[in-house]
């Protein structure tokens, strides 16, 4: 009908409109150009941050029913099937589902499962939801590999019960995003132990197999006894180290020099690390106290000195709480250092990548074709994740013709053939 043809091209056009929501993408495509920006609509990021606030444990979304979520998940749903680029949603949903799933923060495993399940029928290619769906069962694998280990290894230990407060995610590094970079951190004499054992039951069962250790991506729970309380505090592995620092100096206070000695943690990280313990938006009291006081994280020097605050507690409706649990992880860093620009330059890079391939799926399979048959192909193959821009197929074409995937037709500039 008319009213829906109208309604659905008013939807299209708002979504995507850049005055409504707007974005400022890289128009490079190559990594270490000079970089121009060029204005895309922001509202495929804004709807992964949506469905994140849904699907994520906290206290703004608990007044919602799982039914409540569910309704409003259908009205995200209905909206990305006029989103334009769906490659700038993927990557930030799936950052996000990262999250939620590492620190065990999904209010319901099955919603998950089921908004996955889903994304399939607005036109998710394929290839993303295979991945997201390999995450799902690399977890409910580890699951089994951990009762299974912790089985042997307190036999092996006449019923040694630290297994009992430890686990290990087992991930497969094409399904799950992560940085590629590693932080080295020194780690609890306990679990340094354990390691080499969990490397070796794996290899057991998985041969040529090789394990890497992602200590910024993992967390856990520590207990902190102040002056006032008893409170235990959800961290990441790299704000568990600091704290360890003081473990054998519980009243001393430490320089950024010692932190970092005691630590192992490159130095900026550790100034990230050491912010979120000494300026944590949500506590009126910090759990470490500094001087000198400084406005930003870049202002942190060496000579910077920490130490425990024993009089640290938590408020609740005005009242200070002898007992509590509070999450001082905030937002876990799957990416070292990648701020915005960083992660739409990537998404940009990707866009390239994906162009080359399918230009030269395409040319492979036609042999010869002009320019306006080639763009129309190809906009056909990547319209699911993005719509490519004329400068992006200028460039690419150009760029597979110069490294020999493609070559012009003699004397028409304008028709390519594929080179075998």
């Amino acid at each position: 009908p008319r009213f829906l043809t109208s309604r659905d091209k008013a939807f299209q056009k708002i979504i995507n409109d850049v005055s409504v929501f707007q974005l400022d993408m890289p128009t490079r495509t190559t990594r270490g150009a000079v970089r121009t920006t060029q204005a895309e609509s922001r509202c495929p990021e804004l709807l992964a941050q949506y469905c994140d606030f849904l699907l994520r444990k906290g206290a703004s979304n608990k007044k919602f029913s799982s039914e409540e979520v569910e309704y409003r998940i259908k009205d995200v749903l209905l909206l990305l099937k006029y989103v334009t680029n769906k490659d700038i949603f993927m990557r930030y949903y799936k950052i996000n589902l990262t999250r939620r799933l590492i620190l065990d923060n999904s209010i319901d495993n099955e919603l998950e499962e089921n908004m996955v399940h889903q994304l399939r029928d607005v036109s998710m290619p394929a290839e993303f939801i295979l991945k997201l769906q390999q995450m799902f069962k690399d977890l409910k694998l580890n699951r089994d590999m951990n009762e299974e280990f912790k089985t042997l290894y307190q036999a092996s230990r006449n019923n040694n019960t630290m297994m009992d407060s430890f686990s290990f995610k087992i991930l497969n590094a094409a399904a799950w995003p992560h940085s590629g970079e590693k932080i080295n951190v020194s780690l609890p004499a306990q679990i340094e132990d354990v390691m080499p054992e969990i490397e070796e039951y794996y290899k057991k069962n998985h041969n040529g197999r090789k394990l890497t250790w992602y200590h910024s991506v993992s967390n856990g729970v520590l207990t902190f006894t102040s002056n006032v309380g008893k409170y235990d505090l959800d961290v990441s592995t790299l704000q568990a180290a600091i704290l360890f620092s003081w473990n054998h100096r519980q009243h001393r206070k430490l320089t950024f020099s010692d932190l970092k000695l005691a630590t192992n943690i490159p130095d900026m990280e550790l100034k990230k690390t050491l912010w979120t313990l000494i300026a944590h938006a949500k506590l009126k009291q910090q759990l470490i106290c500094y001087e000198p006081i400084v406005e930003t994280v870049q202002d942190l020097t060496d000579k910077t000195l920490f130490w425990l605050n024993y009089e640290f507690s938590i408020l609740r409706g005005g009242r200070v709480q002898t007992r509590g649990h509070i999450n001082m992880i905030q937002r876990l860093q799957l990416n070292t250092e990648k701020g915005r620009e960083e992660e739409n330059e990537e998404i940009m890079y990707l866009r390239g990548e994906r162009a080359k391939e399918a230009i030269v799926q395409i040319m492979k399979m036609r042999h010869r074709m002009n320019n306006t048959q080639l763009q129309t192909e190809l906009i056909e193959m990547l319209k699911f994740m993005f719509v490519p821009s004329r400068k992006l197929i200028k460039e690419t074409i150009e760029w597979l013709i110069e490294h020999r995937y493609m070559a012009r037709v003699e004397n028409n500039i304008s028709e390519y053939v594929y080179v075998a």
